[in-house]
């Protein structure tokens, strides 16, 4: 892996003029992130936070190269990104995953972007979510439902966007690159008067990484076509008396990969639209108290086209093949209120909550009987609510918490919250939050926490019908987690920054199917280590590396999840050439991944994939930037475990980008 990343580097580093930067770009360059927002929803210093944190800030971002939310999570210790035969992205945590990555709490500037009620996860919709607006992205590793509710069950992910003050002005930007891909991107921020406007509209479309399949699950062969078109817009308005409005809106479509049951075609088509608006307030009521209250809408619409089978699959009475048209609305609606108390050496933080959800106009057509899989003759329309593949339904939740940050002495805060959720469609679930952070001296602090969260049945687990090999349970309870971590820091070493984290999970009333019929049923635990360094060099210039052990296991077996890397690491070399040019060159390891019990198959070795982004600054004009990016730079052929089939990942790519600010 070093040796992949060195002969990229080593040129740009006998190049570099290391004399060529201000004693002020200095002290920037090696000032660390030193505050976190998301792990108690106060502005605290991340010393002392009782989490487990990571920050990517936009410069990271842009040297780094990444286009989209997932390339930026592959950076950070602990976490995997992996495709499915579908549209769907995912994103494991310390070796917990699943298809749609429900178990994630995905939030844009603390809103969740977890809409899609039926099936609870927001990659399918958001993974792809622009980056040119963003401020920093802050990742909080284990259990957030004591703050935040559901979902918030392995990770939050809190997007935050730039401020007016960050833009001051108009960005414009174009990417181009393999695949046919095309990116374009307009970022406005401006104060005009008392109001701070920021805007953002992004458009992007791709044929995507079109893998070769040599046999699918009918015995045909050929390429994937994994197309994709997004437009997302956001918009912020802030007043300076604490009013504030925002918005997002954002459509995607996208085309097959290997399809629902494995089968290569060039129909499949997956549209989901998602729309939310949040009106708030924020009120200084003095120099120790705060009250933030907002109330928000949230829509998401899904219209998906499966080509289950082709022609004459799975029998010659298809002369159209399997054919299905899949749509349904989902609606949240909610308030909630803030109030944080700040003394001199305490913080509370207390709300209330309350939300609607609901699943309406379930659509669903298909030239089959969806109950017995014989062929209907032509495309029949089957949104009856006897023959529908899902019941409408709602259900209501109310939710009050609070928090306690406590500094015993200067070097010692504890942590203490709890969250109680209440369920109109399984009553009600407390989740506890503990820690303590101390810092021993100027060079070591010691971390430990302990955290409860939970995840509710989503709409599909609870009210899918029709549909043989997944019937929904009305009766299903959440799952839940239960994590106990340490966290050790050191910087005795000038400009290296280490840190060791150990954790074990067990999760308990897992959802799963058994005879078809969602249940909770079975018991997980995962226990390992993530290990940090970052080693500053001279003028801007550093080496970051992490690396992650984790043993997922089914206590009910004693045997390992399957299709996860028990070892993952990332190394990463930050060359900063001078004022103009930076190279940025990383490579991330995936180990072999695991099979299941009955899957007699070679396990999928391990991988490293390199990448590098050559960066340019005001080389022609200022604020002119140019940047070219290369990707799995030594072709490295690697899949993503999967049953029946490994899904094949991209080979090497490109991508040129050009922007200017006025």
């Amino acid at each position: 892996m070093i040796k992949k990343i060195l002969c990229v580097s080593i040129p740009a580093i006998i190049f570099a003029n290391p004399f060529d930067a201000t004693l002020q770009d200095e002290a920037l360059w090696l000032k660390d992130e030193t505050y976190v927002i998301s792990a108690s929803r106060v502005k605290e210093n991340i010393k002392k936070t009782s989490a487990s944190v990571s920050v990517i800030d936009e410069e990271m971002i842009n040297k780094m190269g990444a286009n989209t939310l997932l390339d930026v999570l592959r950076v950070v210790p602990g976490l995997g990104v992996s495709q499915s035969n579908i549209y769907v992205d995912k994103i494991a945590v310390r070796g917990i995953q699943t298809w749609f990555s429900e178990k994630v709490l995905i939030l844009l500037d603390g809103h969740s972007l977890n809409s899609d009620l039926l099936n609870g996860g927001a990659t399918g919709t958001f993974a792809n979510l622009p980056l040119e607006n963003i401020k920093r992205v802050e990742i909080i590793r284990g259990p957030a439902s004591a703050l935040y509710g559901e979902n918030a069950f392995t990770a939050l992910i809190n997007i935050i966007t730039k401020k007016a003050q960050d833009i001051n002005g108009v960005q414009i930007s174009a990417k181009a690159g393999s695949y046919n891909t095309k990116t374009a991107n307009l970022l406005l921020g401006k104060t005009y008067r008392n109001f701070d406007i920021t805007a953002n509209i992004n458009y992007r479309n791709t044929d995507g990484y079109s893998a070769y399949v040599a046999n699918d699950a009918v015995g045909n062969s050929g390429n994937t076509n994994p197309t994709s078109e997004r437009l997302n817009a956001n918009l912020s308005v802030k007043h300076t008396n604490g009013f504030y409005a925002k918005a997002n809106y954002n459509t995607t479509e996208d085309g097959p990969r290997y399809g629902a049951a494995h089968a290569l075609n060039n129909e499949d088509k997956s549209k989901r639209e998602a729309y939310f608006v949040e009106l708030g307030h924020k009120y200084n009521i003095n120099d120790n108290y705060t009250l933030d209250s907002r109330v928000y809408h949230d829509s998401f619409i899904a219209d998906n086209r499966w080509r289950i089978f082709p022609a004459s699959f799975p029998a010659p009475a298809f002369t159209d093949g399997m054919l299905a048209i899949t749509g349904y609305t989902n609606l949240k609606s909610g308030f909630e209120t803030l109030l944080t108390i700040k003394k001199e050496n305490y913080t509370v933080v207390s709300g209330l909550s309350y939300e609607t959800q609901k699943l309406k106009d379930p659509i669903y057509k298909a030239n089959y009987n969806p109950a017995t899989g014989i062929p209907l003759g032509s495309l029949q329309d089957l949104s009856a609510p006897n023959t529908n593949f899902v019941s409408e339904a709602n259900r209501k939740f109310w939710a009050a918490y609070s928090e306690l940050l406590y500094d015993v002495r200067e070097d010692l805060r504890l942590t203490a919250g709890v969250r109680y959720d209440h369920y109109s469609d399984f009553d009600g679930v407390l989740n506890p939050r503990l820690g303590a952070a101390w810092e021993v001296n100027n060079h070591n602090i010691i971390k430990l926490m302990y955290g409860e969260a939970f995840r509710a049945p989503t709409f599909a687990e609870l009210y899918n019908k029709n549909n043989p090999a997944l019937v929904g349970n009305p009766n299903l309870k959440p799952e839940k987690v239960r994590t106990v971590e340490l966290n050790v820091q050191n910087t005795s070493i000038d400009n290296l920054k280490a840190s060791l984290s150990i954790f074990k999970s067990t999760i308990d009333d897992i959802i799963t199917t058994a005879n078809s019929t969602y249940l909770n049923q079975g018991k997980t635990t995962t226990q390992g280590l993530e290990a940090e360094l970052k080693q500053n060099l001279r003028r801007g210039s550093y080496i970051v590396a992490n690396y992650t052990y984790q043993n997922p296991r089914n206590e009910e077996t004693s045997r390992r999840l399957d299709n996860i890397s028990q070892n993952q690491g990332y190394l990463a070399l930050n060359c900063r050439i001078n004022n103009t040019f930076n190279l940025y060159t990383d490579a991330k390891y995936m180990g072999k991944q695991t099979r299941g019990l009955t899957d007699t198959r070679n396990v999928v070795e391990g991988s490293i994939t390199s990448n590098a982004t050559l960066l340019a600054k005001d080389l022609i004009l200022k604020d002119l930037q140019m940047k070219f990016s290369l990707y799995n730079i030594f072709d490295e052929k690697s899949y993503d475990s999967n049953a029946p089939y490994d899904y094949p990942l991209a080979g090497r790519s490109y991508m040129a980008e050009l922007s200017y600010k006025f």
